[in-house]
């Protein structure tokens, strides 16, 4: 019998976004951390022999006690995963202890933006021109730039998703995951699956650098232990902003291949060409702003033909 089936969870309890995205990331800290003190840290430094000491002391007990406590702080932080997700995207209290770092970076990455700019209007014909216009796709030509590289994938992902058919994404997503097919969701969860996995295990890694630091720092040998997890920090947050990347071209493909079929469900007409749909599409923008402040959009038309209800297309003009 395993451990959790003793704690009485079974497997079909443990989701795989909730295995890989906060239990596998608090139990690598409880581990180390716990690991480290049983090895005799801080006061002494770790030995193998006295970690198998303690640990055969604590027996099955301390392992059901270590399961227990990785289970319940995955469970534990499960509501923190976005707050977690938008720290590494840069979106901090200006007047918070990160508040200056997050200016200074943020200075950093509009001189970057600027000067590729610069470089892909001024440069045409010159090499690197062409990779100025790449990396210039990857961050934001119209809202701020963040502090982070992560945070400006995911930002530039959203200008560019629904941009072609004056698509807010921010707004049109929510509606338009609702149609999508199985083996797309599946897909698109995979990629965000493998996101926030990464920026999880990037939070937790920095996590158990700083903690073994802290318990090792009487033991100057020990300190490239904390170097390793430091090291493994910064290889998670690169394959998290990769990853970013991958997500935001999913989301892009997304919207270009369903966004008439939400127009489908919602029992509107199929626009006959790209400018009438971008009118119709400013339109279903305001009505989904939900903002009172400004004028009432005009009326839209359903079908009710022959095209009927439950999504199965429309015929009259909105």
């Amino acid at each position: 019998m395993s451990q959790l089936s003793a704690l009485g969870v079974v497997d079909a309890d443990l989701t795989p976004r909730l295995k890989f995205v906060n239990i596998l990331p608090s139990a690598l800290l409880i581990t180390v951390v716990v690991a480290l003190v049983l090895g005799g840290a801080p006061s002494h430094a770790p030995t193998m022999s006295l970690l198998l000491r303690n640990a055969g002391s604590h027996g099955w007990a301390g392992a059901v006690v270590a399961t227990a406590g990785a289970l319940v702080a995955g469970l534990l932080l499960q509501p923190l995963e976005l707050a977690s997700i938008r720290l590494l995207e840069g979106y901090v209290s200006p007047t918070g202890p990160l508040g200056p770092l997050a200016r200074l970076r943020t200075w950093v990455h509009e001189n970057r933006r600027s000067r590729l700019a610069w470089q892909k209007t001024h440069l045409r014909d010159e090499p690197g021109t062409e990779t100025a216009r790449s990396r210039l796709a990857l961050m934001p030509d119209q809202a701020p730039v963040l502090p982070t590289t992560l945070g400006n994938r995911l930002r530039a992902a959203e200008e560019r998703a629904g941009r072609p058919y004056d698509l807010k994404a921010l707004l049109a997503w929510p509606r338009l995951y609702y149609v999508l097919p199985q083996d797309v969701l599946r897909s698109i969860s995979d990629d965000r699956n493998q996101l926030d996995t990464a920026a999880r295990l990037c939070l937790s890694f920095a996590l158990t650098s700083a903690t073994t630091a802290g318990l090792l720092l009487p033991h100057p040998r020990w300190l490239v232990l904390p170097a390793v997890f430091a090291v493994l920090s910064w290889c998670a947050y690169r394959a998290s902003v990769h990853a970013a990347t991958t997500y935001g071209e999913s989301v892009a493909a997304v919207f270009d291949v369903y966004r008439l079929k939400l127009l489908q469900e919602m029992n509107l007409a199929i626009p006959a060409d790209t400018a009438k749909e971008r009118v119709l599409n400013r339109r279903l923008m305001d009505y989904w702003s939900r903002d009172d402040d400004t004028a009432r959009p005009r009326p839209l038309t359903y079908d009710t033909g022959s095209g009927g209800s439950g999504g199965q297309g429309g015929s009259a003009a909105p």
